[in-house]
């Protein structure tokens, strides 16, 4: 999560703050705010959730480690649900603003706070149907182990099929090649001037 800068934290005095969030999609972007109505914002066209919305507290200390957040949409529409399982949200990217707006909600300040990507989805059925999305931030995603993590020929060629670097390395270090500084070699073994 970015720290807020301290221009933004002194217009949250005065204004309405507002988080727009913008889910990536495969078939397309769904851009949401917490607030009502449309709202155009970095050109782009905004629907507000109201009270249907919410955004879970955005907690932060100071080793950066960030806890998941979580989105959730409530609604009486069904339908939603069938969207949801449609278009599987799980790994979509994720772009969190923090806005704030004045008092004739024209945007007067924002910055990214998080961009990272859908961890999990939950849905509950009911008279109102909820939507939650945790959303896992760039820290948290740093912290995951790695799929390659130790390099030889192997992992190279599953990263990157019929590539040879490590048969050129071995190439490459089995050669004597000549050094910028007289009297010096790279690689290989000169045996004629080694001495034990």
């Amino acid at each position: 999560m970015e720290a807020v800068a301290d221009s933004l934290i002194n217009r949250l005095a005065r204004g309405n703050p507002r988080y727009f969030v913008d889910l990536k999609f495969k078939t397309g972007n769904l851009r949401l705010h917490t607030g009502v109505g449309e709202r155009r914002f970095l050109y782009q066209t905004w629907y507000g959730l109201g009270a249907l919305g919410q955004v879970s507290e955005i907690p932060a200390n100071d080793n950066n480690s960030v806890s998941n957040i979580r989105l959730t949409l409530t609604t009486p529409n069904p339908e939603i649900l069938g969207e949801v399982a449609a278009n599987d949200p799980v790994g979509v990217e994720v772009d969190i603003w923090l806005v704030v707006v004045d008092e004739h909600y024209r945007v007067d300040g924002f910055q990214l706070i998080e961009s990272g990507s859908v961890a999990a989805c939950d849905s509950e059925r009911g008279a109102l149907s909820k939507v939650e999305l945790t959303v896992t931030g760039e820290s948290q995603r740093w912290q995951q182990a790695r799929l390659h993590q130790r390099w030889n020929d192997a992992t190279q060629k599953a990263l990157y099929p019929g590539d040879e670097f490590f048969k050129e390395q071995v190439a490459a270090n089995s050669t004597i090649l000549p050094d910028t500084q007289p009297g010096r070699r790279i690689g290989g073994r000169n045996v004629k001037n080694q001495s034990h």
